[in-house]
């Protein structure tokens, strides 16, 4: 007599207890395995609070502590001293980045020293240090690009300018350094009288941004360039 074919719930019902039977078996026979796992993960954790409890937390009170004198003399623009530190006194930027460049106000550390370095003439230790600071925030980080793209111009290097300025701009994405790196990288165009790029990036300049609090030069150094 030939058999009738099973209904769908009886045949689910075996696929399911096939599966779960499977599931129970794969985890009898890898429990160790499973135990260590999991105590693993539970240990990453553990590890991680103690870290932040007890070596990164302190270590980062510490550098804020120590880097105020440096950003006091920043602001004072004795950037050497801000640089260096003074003995016995207070660290400099340099010194922080030496003892705490793993915490983020080591990373900040970086930005400053990078802009001191720039001021004093020293443009290619100041771009290595600019670029060792890592950020996302929509004002610093491009303004950090720029900055290097600053030490490039004054460098005589208006190409590498060019790569700078832009990628700026189109980090900031906003009405007050967008445009201006747009416009400084323009201007190196011109430097290499590349007029229709210089053009192009000054038109977008009037069109994306025409609030822009510097539009009376865009407009003169445009008109230049159609010259």
């Amino acid at each position: 007599m030939e058999r009738k074919n099973e209904t769908p719930s009886l045949k689910e019902g075996k696929e399911q207890s096939m599966t779960a039977s499977g599931v129970v078996e794969f985890l009898e026979t890898h429990q160790n395995l499973l135990i260590g796992i999991f105590g693993g993960i539970i240990g990453l954790i553990v590890l991680f609070f103690v870290l932040n409890q007890y070596v990164w937390g302190p270590r980062e009170e510490a550098a804020k502590n120590e880097i105020f004198k440096a950003q006091q003399m920043f602001a004072r623009d004795s950037f050497q001293v801000a640089l260096d530190g003074k003995e016995d006194e207070f660290m400099g930027f340099l010194d922080i980045i030496d003892e705490y460049g793993s915490t983020s106000t080591g990373n900040v550390a970086c930005a400053y020293a990078g802009i001191c370095l720039k001021n004093l003439g020293e443009f290619e230790d100041a771009i290595k240090y600019l670029n060792k600071f890592s950020g996302s925030d929509e004002l610093v980080s491009p303004s950090i690009m720029g900055s290097i793209g600053d030490c490039y111009w004054d460098m005589d290097n208006a190409s590498k300018a060019i790569d700078y300025y832009k990628k700026a701009a189109d980090m900031a994405d906003n009405d007050l350094l967008s445009p201006l790196y747009k416009k400084r990288a323009a201007l190196a165009y011109l430097s290499m009288d590349k007029k229709s790029e210089a053009i192009k990036l000054l038109e977008e300049i009037t069109t994306q941004y025409p609030n822009y609090q510097d539009m009376n030069e865009v407009l003169k150094f445009l008109e230049l360039a159609k010259q």
